[in-house]
């Protein structure tokens, strides 16, 4: 019998087979493939829960488990999960005992398999660097992995983790697993020629594992939660075809809905009660919060104090504000179909304002003359003159403008002009809000700055 060399199977052997119709509702005990007397019997779940978070996930699996209750965990998927979190829920436990198992290569026979040549004979001396021994020569060679024909199927490498329970019965199996996560996905879509917009959430499950998931319930939660110990290694697991094709609804013409749960401990939860197929190496989304949204487009602009003068642009802003729980993720923004910038979301709660900073507003810009009027050891004052312009020709532009001036300070209105009544001062510095009308519209401020450099150092020296 001839096998060719494959690469290693990406799941857990007790997932292997919920993708055929037969295993979707059942929990027993099967032999695995071939007849070799290291072949173990395996047990397949009833039901997989997942609960995803941002970094990681908690997977629950119900099984019928005899009191020698052992699952065994391929290498890649081992990794991932984080240290200390498998255990088993519903009986009593008396002992855990993970094991770490090389492959059944060793004293097999194989043959080397090379283009235009006779296959060879060989048994396997060391597994690790597939050192061989010819059986006709009695010569030892090495081979790589690719040039290698079987006679049994090998065994991956892995961990065999043995629950010695107290009494046999349904148990769930859990663990936290670095290689599934979820991420949320916003599209801001505005209409200028109705003034009207529209935004979309999406929920991104990804799972980077090299193992398929049927569940039939789900949970994305959103906010913080911190991890001890966690291994920040990532592994990039290659992509393998499938036996068999399966799509996300696993066979199912039932629309598969996030529904919002509320929210535990401080954190947002939605909950997907239909089953579906999160394959290996993919990424599924669905829709997963309405949310109504207030918008406010302007320009916004931000600068230190400097003693000296400059100009700039200001940046385009998209301030939101929604009626639901945020999770954090990326907003991407689009005016009359096109993108216009895509900017991070943080976790915002009801009414929370964020602004969502896009790129520069290359027609509404501002020039800063700076002026000295004095300058001492201890103080010194400054005379500035701000304009600020709009150059577009149809479109006026609310702007918020802010001054951040650092140490002690005070900021005085100067001239005529009535706008700078509109300058605010704040305990940090400044602001102003106020709208340009189009074609040129021009606002100019006039202030002065008076800076305190005392330090208490030098008070205690008068």
């Amino acid at each position: 019998m001839r096998f060719s060399t494959l690469p290693n199977i990406p799941t857990c052997f007790f997932i292997n087979l919920l993708l055929k119709t037969s295993m979707d509702n059942s929990s027993h005990v099967s032999s695995s493939s071939g007849n070799s007397a290291k072949d173990k019997d395996k047990i397949f779940p009833s039901f997989t829960e997942l609960r995803i978070y941002p970094s990681f996930s908690e997977i629950r699996e119900k099984f019928n488990a005899p009191q020698n209750f052992k699952m065994y965990f391929p290498r890649e998927v081992y990794e991932q999960i984080v240290q200390g979190s498998l255990s088993v829920e519903g009986l009593p436990v008396a002992t855990q005992t993970a094991v770490t198992k090389a492959n059944n290569l060793e004293g097999q026979t194989v043959f080397i398999h090379r283009s235009r040549e006779a296959p060879i004979e060989c048994l396997v001396i060391r597994p690790t660097d597939l050192l061989l021994k010819d059986v006709k020569s009695n010569r030892y060679i090495r081979a790589s992995a690719y040039d290698l024909e079987y006679v049994t199927i090998p065994e991956e490498e892995g961990t065999e983790v043995t629950f010695a329970l107290k009494q046999s019965g349904d148990a769930i199996l859990c663990y936290l697993i670095q290689g599934i996560t979820w991420s949320p996905r916003y599209n801001l879509k505005v209409d200028r020629t109705n003034d009207q917009h529209l935004f979309e959430a999406w929920a991104d499950m990804t799972n980077s594992t090299k193992r398929d998931y049927k569940i039939k319930h789900t949970e994305l939660f959103g906010g913080d939660v911190k991890l001890q110990n966690v291994n920040n290694y990532r592994y990039e697991a290659q992509s393998y075809s499938c036996c068999c094709e399966c799509s996300a609804l696993g066979g199912s013409n039932e629309e598969i809905k996030i529904e919002s749960q509320g929210e535990i401990a401080g954190l947002y939860y939605y909950s997907i009660d239909q089953s579906f197929i999160l394959a290996s190496q993919s990424t599924f989304s669905l829709p997963f919060v309405e949310v109504n949204i207030k918008l406010e487009k302007y320009s916004k602009v931000e600068l230190y104090f400097l003693e000296r003068t400059q100009k700039g642009k200001f940046q385009r802003i998209y301030r939101i504000e929604g009626d639901k729980f945020l999770p954090a993720g990326t907003c991407t923004v689009r005016e009359d179909g096109r993108v216009v910038g895509q900017a991070k979301l943080p976790d915002m709660g009801v009414k929370d304002k964020h602004d969502l900073e896009c790129g520069s507003e290359v027609d509404v810009g501002y020039n800063r003359e700076v002026n000295v009027l004095s300058k001492k050891r201890h103080s010194a004052s400054f005379s500035i003159k701000l304009s600020i312009k709009n150059t577009k020709e149809k479109r006026s532009m609310k702007y918020e403008y802010s001054e951040i001036i650092q140490g002690k300070f005070v900021v005085t209105p100067k001239g005529e002009n009535n706008r700078n009544d509109l300058l605010n001062i704040t305990p940090n510095g400044f602001k102003i809000v106020n709208e340009l009308q189009a074609n040129g519209d021009t606002h100019v401020f006039e202030y002065e700055v008076h800076l305190d450099y005392k330090t208490n150092d030098d008070e205690d020296e008068k």
